[in-house]
C-alpha cells in the first residue's frame, strides 16, 4: 500500500476518537475519517505505518444505514459534534465499547459488558457552557466565509491551533446563546476591535463564556479580553443588556496570558453578582444549590450531572457512618450531594477559587459535615492518615491519576473506592496499577452519556477489596 492510491473499503468500527475504521483483505488497519460503520466508502491514502494507514475520504459508494442528516450546517467542519450524523442508538452502542475496549485492553480486566450506556436526558441544548474563541484566522472551506473576512468568533477546527469555524448556529447550547454569540460578533466586528494574537501578543478581544443555570434560569456572560476598555466594555454591556434582558451577570475578565487559555488574573462584574446558581436534586429528593463562578468547573450536562451523581452515590452504598474522601473535589459539588447519607465528606482539591467556592457553597445550604482542604492530591495522601475514610469517590482531569496517586491508592484497605472520568482509557491504565496488587477487584461499571453528538463518555467504576 502507497501513499496516494485509491481504495475501496468498507467501514467496520470507530475508534476511541470516532474515527472510521476498515480493514483490508490481509487484515491491515485503515483509519478514515469521516466515516461510520456500515460505510462502503473510497478513499485516498495518506500515510502509511507499518500497522496501519490513514486514508482521506473520497466518496461514500454506500451510505451506513445507521447515518442521518445531520442538523448543523457547521458539520463537518467544527470540532464540536463529531458523531451527529450517527444515529443517537448507534452513538451509545459506540460509547459502550470505548469503555468496555478501554477495560479490556487497556485495564487487561476479564470484563464480561453487561453495562449499557444511560443516555442523555437531552440530545440537544444540553450543554450550561459554552466557550468561543475570537481569532482573524478564519476557516475558509465554510461557504459562508471569504478572504477579505478576517473576523470570526466560535470554535476550532480540529487539527488547527488557530484556526476557527465562525460559527453562527451551535445545536449544543440554547437559543440565547446563539443570541448572545452573534450579537458578540456583530458588536465588535462593526467596530473594528482587535483580536488577540498569538504571533504577535497583541489584540483585544480573546473569549466569550456563556453560562447558563438550567434550573434557576440565570444567564452569566463572561467576556475575556487582553485589557480593561471601560467605556467600550459598558456600551457591549448596555447593548447586550437591551437585546437580551434574560441576562443575570456580565463580566469581563482580563487575561494578559500569551497562552490561548480561558482563564482571566483579573474579573471586572459590571452587572449582577458575577456568578449564577445551579440546583441539583439528590435520590432522597433534597436540593442542593451551587453557586458557580466564572473559572468555577460544574459538569456542563446539568440533568445528565444529577444521573451520574445519583450513580456514584449508588455505587459507594452509603451508611451514615461513612466518612468519604472526595478527591478533586472542585467547587463541592460530589461532596454535597452525598452529605446527606454518610457522617462526613472531606473533600481535596488544589485550585484555591475552587476550595473558595466548596466552602460558600456548603454554608448557602447549611451543611455541616463538609471540609475543604486546598492540597496537591499526592502530597495529601502521603501526609495524611488515609484509613480514617473508609470509602473514597474521586473525579480527576482527562490525564488521569499519576502513578503515585495510584500506587498509595492500591496498598489502602478502603472499604469502596469509585472512579469517574471522562477519559475510559486513562480510567483503565489508573484501575490497573490500582488493582495489580491484589487489593481491589473490578466491581460494577457504568458508562454515561454526558456529551452527546460527540465521541466523548463519562464513566463510573466500582473498586472492592479483595477477600483474602
Amino acid at each position: 500500500m502507497k501513499k496516494g492510491e485509491l481504495i475501496e473499503i468498507l467501514i467496520i468500527d470507530l475508534n476511541s476518537s470516532g474515527v472510521g475504521l476498515g480493514r483490508t483483505l490481509e487484515n491491515f488497519v485503515i483509519f478514515v475519517p469521516k466515516t461510520l460503520p456500515g460505510d462502503l466508502v473510497t478513499a485516498k491514502i495518506s500515510k502509511v505505518k507499518s500497522n496501519y494507514a490513514e486514508a482521506k475520504l473520497i466518496d461514500i459508494i454506500t451510505p451506513s444505514p445507521s447515518r442521518i442528516e445531520p442538523y448543523c450546517m457547521h458539520f463537518g467542519v467544527c470540532g464540536g459534534c463529531k458523531i451527529q450524523n450517527f444515529n443517537y442508538i448507534n452513538q451509545l452502542k459506540f460509547k459502550e465499547n470505548v469503555v468496555n475496549d478501554a477495560i479490556i485492553k487497556i485495564g487487561e480486566f476479564p470484563f464480561i459488558p453487561d453495562n449499557e450506556c444511560l443516555k442523555s436526558p437531552q440530545t440537544f441544548f444540553y450543554r450550561n457552557k459554552m466557550e468561543f474563541s475570537f481569532s482573524d484566522d478564519l476557516w475558509l472551506d465554510d461557504p459562508d466565509n471569504s478572504p477579505e473576512n478576517k473576523f470570526a468568533l466560535g470554535l476550532h477546527v480540529p487539527g488547527f491551533h488557530s484556526k476557527i469555524v465562525n460559527i453562527k448556529f451551535c445545536y449544543l447550547q440554547s437559543e440565547l446563546s446563539n443570541k448572545i454569540l452573534n450579537l458578540t460578533r456583530d458588536f465588535f466586528e462593526e467596530r473594528n476591535i482587535s483580536i488577540y494574537s498569538t504571533k504577535t501578543h497583541s489584540g483585544y478581544l480573546r473569549f466569550l463564556i456563556i453560562r447558563q443555570s438550567v434550573k434557576n434560569n440565570e444567564l452569566m456572560v463572561n467576556l475575556i479580553t487582553s485589557e480593561f476598555d471601560e467605556n467600550l466594555i459598558n456600551e457591549y454591556k448596555d447593548t447586550l443588556l437591551f437585546y437580551i434582558p434574560e441576562i443575570t451577570t456580565f463580566i469581563n475578565s482580563i487575561s494578559t496570558k500569551k497562552a490561548q487559555i480561558a482563564v482571566s488574573e483579573k474579573e471586572h462584574i459590571l452587572f449582577g453578582d458575577g456568578t449564577i446558581t445551579e440546583s441539583l436534586t439528590t435520590a432522597s429528593g433534597k436540593t442542593i444549590n451551587y453557586n458557580i463562578s466564572p473559572n468555577s468547573f460544574f459538569q456542563t450536562n446539568t440533568n445528565q450531572a444529577e444521573n451520574l451523581y445519583k450513580i456514584a452515590a449508588d455505587f459507594l452504598d452509603f451508611d451514615s457512618s461513612d466518612n468519604v474522601l472526595d478527591l478533586y473535589c472542585g467547587a463541592g459539588a460530589i461532596s454535597l450531594f452525598i452529605s446527606d447519607y454518610v457522617n462526613k465528606v472531606t473533600g481535596v482539591e488544589l485550585v484555591d477559587s475552587a476550595i473558595n467556592d466548596a466552602f460558600m457553597n456548603a454554608e448557602n445550604n447549611g451543611i455541616k459535615n463538609c471540609n475543604f482542604i486546598k492540597s496537591d492530591i499526592k502530597d495529601f495522601l502521603l501526609s495524611e492518615k488515609i484509613n480514617d475514610y473508609n470509602k473514597i469517590i474521586l473525579d480527576p482531569p482527562r490525564a488521569g491519576l499519576h502513578p503515585e496517586i495510584c500506587s498509595i491508592l492500591s496498598e489502602t484497605k478502603i472499604q469502596k473506592i469509585v472512579y469517574i472520568s471522562c477519559n475510559p482509557s486513562t480510567q483503565a491504565r489508573d484501575l490497573k496499577i490500582i488493582c495489580e496488587k491484589g487489593n481491589y477487584r473490578l466491581g460494577r461499571v457504568q458508562p454515561v452519556d454526558m456529551f452527546p453528538h460527540t465521541y466523548h463518555v463519562e464513566n463510573v467504576v466500582e473498586l472492592l477489596p479483595c477477600q483474602n
